[in-house]
């Protein structure tokens, strides 16, 4: 066997010398070139294509797709000169699939992903299809199911517990705080001086059900409410959104929440807006005859009126993202009777949160992702993975 031929050196050739293969057996959708062309952004171009003496593609025809769609004038090249005809259209093939021979170690694979998640890195840039990828995370976090007394049944308390309560976890540029959400000492302890701009909470539903260890606080719904909101580090003008359900009674649903309302008015918040929470298709019924309910209420307070915003100019005409409710990454804190997330107003906006429609044109700038005449960026944002992730939209 002889020696392997090295290149002698990396040219820069315009892209205008350069030839695809006419007989390419490997095809390159719309969506895989914007996605080549999302990576190179994201690392540069880090492999040369290779040519003819007489500028004729061997390998990297995606990649030239992808900078022409990026707006670049130049490649790096190799030349092999060295091949013949037969050589080449060999190499063509032998390219793509001496590559597709490898098999991936899974175990290693999902650490590696794991990592790159705490590191609040774009897996969307990896080349994984979303639903590979999903599968791949989703699989590794099975668990065996239980049934509901299980599930129900609280465990001994570990002789070494992981996490004290008062202990706080920084999550980026979140906190987590293990401590009861309705005592003001600890929710103070977890916002260290902060107000959030706004908070989003989920209580639970009047007496829904039996909370067990928790029942003497949840007995009086009321007050567990006002305790929870007179003590609440907002700033002035915040948003608080409080996520209810329905809860029925002697065969007729109530409206528990109405005295906890008028409290809140008496407190000075304004009943700004009240939303309803699509959960998707419902059952045609429950066992007392009704419609079963496929729906939650969201109950929008504020101090101050907002003008309203009906229409949202878009500076890019693909900038547009769905605006349908979806969680956010916030500050949070949990206990035995309440659920409640707040986000500090000084907190940084990272990208995953980022709003979609607000941001996507400067952050395809920002990115090195904006088309070669700004006319509009060559990404979008779709809800991916728990949060809003940079997608590439297909060069039309």
């Amino acid at each position: 066997m002889n020696a392997p031929r090295l290149p002698g050196r990396i040219e820069d050739w315009p892209l205008a010398r350069l030839r695809p293969y006419a007989r390419n057996a490997k095809t390159h959708d719309a969506d895989q070139v914007a996605k080549i062309a999302a990576s190179m952004a994201e690392f540069g171009w880090t492999v040369p294509v290779l040519v003819a003496a007489d500028g004729e593609l061997i390998a990297g025809h995606g990649r030239i797709l992808a900078a022409a769609q990026l707006g670049l004038s130049e490649a790096p090249v190799i030349v092999l000169g060295h091949l013949t005809e037969a050589q080449r259209r060999a190499y063509r093939i032998a390219d793509n699939k001496l590559t597709e021979l490898g098999q991936w170690d899974e175990a290693l694979l999902l650490g590696e992903l794991r990592g790159l998640m705490a590191a609040d890195f774009d897996l969307g840039l990896i080349g994984i299809p979303e639903d590979e990828l999903d599968a791949l995370l989703h699989d590794a976090y099975d668990r065996a199911p239980i049934d509901d007394d299980a599930a129900d049944t609280i465990p001994e308390a570990p002789a070494e517990p992981i996490t004290h309560p008062g202990d706080i976890w920084a999550l980026g540029d979140h906190r987590l705080i293990c401590g009861d959400a309705t005592d003001p000492s600890v929710v103070a302890r977890l916002m260290d001086g902060a107000q959030a701009a706004l908070m989003f909470t989920s209580p639970p539903y009047a007496q829904q059900r039996d909370y067990g260890a928790a029942k003497e606080k949840v007995g009086d719904w009321d007050a567990l409410m006002q305790g929870v909101l007179a003590a609440a580090p907002v700033t002035a003008d915040a948003q608080l959104l409080v996520n209810l359900g329905l809860v029925h009674r002697d065969g007729e649903w109530i409206p528990y929440w109405d005295g906890w309302v008028d409290w809140m008015r008496a407190q000075g918040w304004r009943r700004f807006g009240w939303y309803v929470w699509d959960q998707g298709p419902g059952l045609p019924g429950d066992w007392n005859g009704r419609l079963a309910p496929s729906h939650e209420f969201i109950f929008h307070f504020n101090r101050q009126p907002r003008k309203p915003n009906k229409t949202v100019g878009s500076r890019t005409r693909r900038s547009k993202a769905s605006t349908r409710a979806k969680p956010s990454a916030a500050v949070g804190c949990a206990g035995p009777t309440a659920r409640s997330i707040a986000r500090p107003a000084t907190a940084t906006r990272s990208r995953a949160i980022a709003s979609p429609t607000a941001c996507s044109a400067s952050c395809a700038t920002r990115a090195g992702w904006a088309r070669p005449d700004r006319t509009r960026p060559c990404f979008q944002w779709r809800w991916s993975r728990r949060c809003w992730r940079p997608s590439p939209i297909p060069a039309t």
